[in-house]
């Protein structure tokens, strides 16, 4: 029997979802993923942090400011209050040692004060891999692409719209399965009355993934709150904190999860970032701490972030690397 006509060894597949269900990323979205080979695919892969900086902060991004290029992958909306004008990113994740993804975005704000822009975005994941029964290697597979509008609509407020397709396979020769979403995000941004007037505080809200099925699967809606106080100290010297809550909406993994993080650039060159993570351990990937660091050499950054979580974690042994290029700086 050809390849494509038979199902996986049912014991060895068995093994793998017994080992790993523990781990899994929204249990009712990412377990389709693992029973791939029987034809169901899975969109869990939206709910993965893409981008080494946000998840050296515990994936906080509901209300960050500075970083454009990926924020199309947490609230484009904040795009709008970015210092910079244009810059691209890249970053790739290796998650729990047997996932994978590859993420790539880009931000422009438009004319001389910027106040409206777009940004694209694109993932490709890749799920853990199984054997047939003639010992052929196959894995699940789904990738994204994705394009936001952002303005502001006031002095201190602004809105952005994100139109995603996404595609999935639950193995090589499976037949695509294909879905639309959309996002829609806000955010407030307004100075504060200390270190010259330099420091803001910003709030973002964000109601993410809202479309229809992946192959009878629901996609992993949210509807996210977040915080943020941006301190810098002087011109080399920095500190940015952040707090995120999200409310996954489907009934099989509805629960609250929550994230808190802290970034601090210094000496003009050096970056370091820390947070922890809360979750439920059964349905989503539960409580975990974060460490990273990056090094800044305008207008290029690179990233690096790394999970502390157990062995039972999904996130275990999870680490992320990125850069990103600004071409543009601020006009103010």
């Amino acid at each position: 029997m050809e390849r494509h006509t038979c199902r996986p060894d049912v014991s060895p597949l068995k093994q793998m979802i017994m080992k790993r269900v523990k781990h899994l990323l929204l249990a009712s979205c990412l377990l389709p993923t693992f029973l791939g080979a029987q034809g169901v695919a899975s969109a869990s892969f939206l709910e993965i942090t893409p981008d080494a900086q946000s998840a050296g902060m515990a994936g906080t991004g509901l209300a960050i400011t500075d970083n454009g290029s990926t924020a199309i992958f947490h609230n484009a909306s904040t795009i709008a209050f970015s210092q910079d004008v244009m810059g691209a990113s890249y970053s790739y994740a290796d998650i729990n040692k047997d996932f994978g993804m590859h993420s790539a975005s880009l931000f422009y704000r438009i004319g001389r004060e910027g106040k409206h822009g777009f940004s694209v975005g694109f993932r490709h994941y890749k799920d853990a891999d199984f054997h047939w029964q003639d010992g052929a290697e196959d894995h699940a597979r789904a990738w994204n692409v994705e394009a936001a509008y952002f303005r502001n609509v006031a002095k201190n407020l602004s809105l952005s719209l994100t139109l995603r397709y996404l595609q999935a396979k639950a193995y090589k020769d499976a037949d695509s399965k294909g879905s639309v979403s959309v996002d829609l995000g806000a955010s407030y941004h307004r100075s504060m009355g200390i270190l010259d007037e330099m420091a803001s505080w910003t709030i973002g809200f964000q109601a993410a993934n809202l479309g229809s099925k992946l192959d009878g699967q629901k996609l992993p809606a949210r509807l996210g709150l977040g915080g943020a106080i941006d301190l810098p100290f002087s011109m080399d010297n920095r500190l940015q904190v952040a707090l995120d809550f999200n409310y996954l909406l489907p009934s099989e993994a509805r629960h609250l999860q929550a994230g808190i993080g802290a970034e601090y650039n210094f000496l003009k060159y050096g970056i370091i970032r820390g947070g922890y993570h809360f979750g439920d351990n059964d349905k989503g990937t539960g409580n975990y701490g974060t460490l990273g660091c990056g090094i800044n050499f305008w207008p290029i950054r690179a990233d690096f972030s790394y999970a502390l979580a157990d062995k039972d974690c999904f996130m275990h042994k999870t680490w992320q690397l990125g850069i990103s290029r600004l071409f543009l700086r601020a006009v103010r």
